[in-house]
């Protein structure tokens, strides 16, 4: 007999190192979540990404456990039970896909229907990401992954007045591989179709065999460098110390046919522009500055056409989209013209009212689109009443309408049904819109006016509190690109009218700051 057994060990060792290498029994735990229902500003894809990496993952021999528009508290719990399995554990994988922001260089994970009114909150109402990082430093396990597809826009900008976008660089523990959508800072598109562009990207990178992590990652940046013509750059920061493959096993035939990782095209730019130290940015990222000289010289931009925006102090910003040629240098001239707003006697005039409007070059389009709420509250009798003021748009249209900017009639441009689901749906972003009616900007505006009577004297009169908010959304890049609010505080019989000076007052300084956002 125990000659016997001696020959089963014998034979069971020879069977084990006769596995090929990448074959050993390794336990990987994978946590997904994907959170799309938001109040604010929602979103399309990350519940499908969740879905589709789950299964995916699953089919490369993860245990999963995935989750779908969680809370804060869910979120914590599917973390703390990650955590506390990943113990057990050779490899562990968290994926996250919806809204992330960064205050003050921490990085924070937005659960569904979070309330959220200022950055204050962020950190009562939210997940830090570097929670994750700590769970998986406390298992002890030998390779942790991270993959935050988390960098959308700012759900909460028009309350926040930092100017800090997309998410923070992290360092993990020894043996942790981190995976951002985009560079740190930038923002990353929540994408068209059934998954986001980062994820699309992924999934098929995940199908792919004998790739390396490194490898996999390097496919997918290029991936969607390529579509999105370098303005979305995927990064990742790795302190691993072994090797590491999704999928290890031979290539398959189907698999073999399937496209490669898509070619990059790559071409050489010198910008030569008549104002030293100028920034130059293409396809809105910041690439340096030209020297003293005025010249700038690029090279390895992505794509066969790229948008160059040239801003100097004093001046007034000049875009051009230039087209590329492959392995080629192009040169592209920028004369700047000075920026008149800059002259004291400009500021005269405009406050007196004699000005000639200057619509600000940095404006492309002239079109929008006002979706306006507005509603009052009566202390008193506690009830709120929404109404459509058409009287306090005019405020809005005669403000704009010094910067160029002409507002078209919603109910005329827009099918009824689609109108209110425009109004009542967050931010609402819809590229036909804007290709279809030659619309560029949506301008969101939120009033809000509590009346109060004063009891402190006998008197008919009341004090009327508004709140007003401004949301400037691009339709082309599904983004808000400024955001500004305000408060006024009269006391009165009626509340506040277009007429009212401080009212009007207001509205100018909102409007003012918006667009110095969007041209700053």
């Amino acid at each position: 007999m125990k000659k016997l057994n001696y020959f089963v060990v014998l034979i069971l060792t020879g069977l084990l190192f006769s596995l090929p290498e990448g074959c050993y029994a390794e336990s990987k735990l994978a946590l997904i979540i994907g959170n799309s229902n938001y109040k604010s500003s929602p979103l399309s894809n990350p519940v499908n990404d969740a879905r589709d990496m789950a299964d995916t993952l699953a089919e490369l021999g993860f245990e999963v456990a995935v989750y779908t528009d969680l809370n804060r508290q869910g979120m914590r719990q599917a973390i703390r039970k990650f955590g506390d399995k990943l113990k057990k554990s050779d490899v562990g994988l968290f994926y996250f896909a919806g809204h992330g922001i960064q205050i003050g260089g921490r990085n924070y994970l937005i659960p569904s229907q979070t309330d959220i009114t200022s950055a204050d909150e962020v950190q009562d109402e939210s997940i830090d990401a570097g929670l994750v990082l700590r769970k998986m430093e406390t298992a002890g396990n030998g390779l942790n992954i991270v993959i935050l597809d988390a960098c959308r826009n700012n759900p909460f900008a028009r309350s926040f007045r930092s100017g800090e976008q997309g998410l923070a660089k992290m360092d993990g523990p020894v043996g942790s591989f981190i995976a951002y959508a985009t560079a740190p800072g930038s923002v990353a598109a929540d994408g068209t179709g059934r998954n986001g562009l980062y994820t699309q990207y992924l999934l098929a990178a995940l199908k792919r065999p004998q790739l390396s992590i490194e490898q996999t990652f390097k496919y997918v940046r290029n991936g969607v460098m390529d579509a999105t013509r370098g303005s979305q750059i995927p990064w990742e920061s790795s302190s691993l110390t072994g090797e590491f493959m999704f999928r290890p096993g031979k290539a398959s035939g189907k698999t073999q046919a399937s496209a490669p990782p898509p070619t990059v095209t790559k071409g050489y730019l010198q910008i030569i522009a008549n104002a030293p130290n100028a920034t130059v940015l293409v396809n809105g990222i910041p690439r340096g500055k030209v020297d003293q000289a005025g010249i700038l010289n690029l090279d390895s931009l992505l794509g066969d056409e790229v948008e160059v925006i040239v801003r100097a102090k004093g001046y007034i910003e000049e875009k051009q989209t230039v087209k590329l040629s492959p392995g080629k240098w192009r040169q592209l001239n920028i004369s700047l013209k000075t920026d008149d707003t800059l002259n004291p006697k400009y500021h005269r005039a405009k406050n007196s009212r004699k000005a000639e409007s200057i619509p600000p070059a940095c404006l492309t389009s002239k079109r929008a689109l006002l979706i306006s709420r507005a509603e009052r509250r009566d202390f008193a009798k506690k009830r709120k009443v929404r109404y459509d003021n058409a009287a306090l748009n005019s405020i809005f249209h005669q403000a704009w309408r010094r910067y160029g900017m002409e507002f078209i009639d919603a109910d005329l441009a827009l099918k009824k049904k689609l109108y209110h689901t425009i109004k009542n749906a967050g931010i609402p972003i819809f590229k036909k819109i804007s290709d279809n009616l030659d619309i560029r900007y949506l301008l969101k505006v939120s009033t809000v006016t509590t009346k109060a009577p004063i009891k402190v004297i006998k008197t008919n009169m009341q004090t009327f509190h508004s709140n007003i908010s401004l949301d400037l959304v691009d339709l082309q890049s599904a983004r808000i690109i400024g955001s500004a609010s305000g408060e006024l505080r009269i006391a009165g019989i009626n509340p506040p009218t277009p007429g009212n000076k401080k009212l009007r007052r207001l509205v100018n300084d909102l409007t003012a700051e918006i667009v110095a956002q969007v041209c700053e």
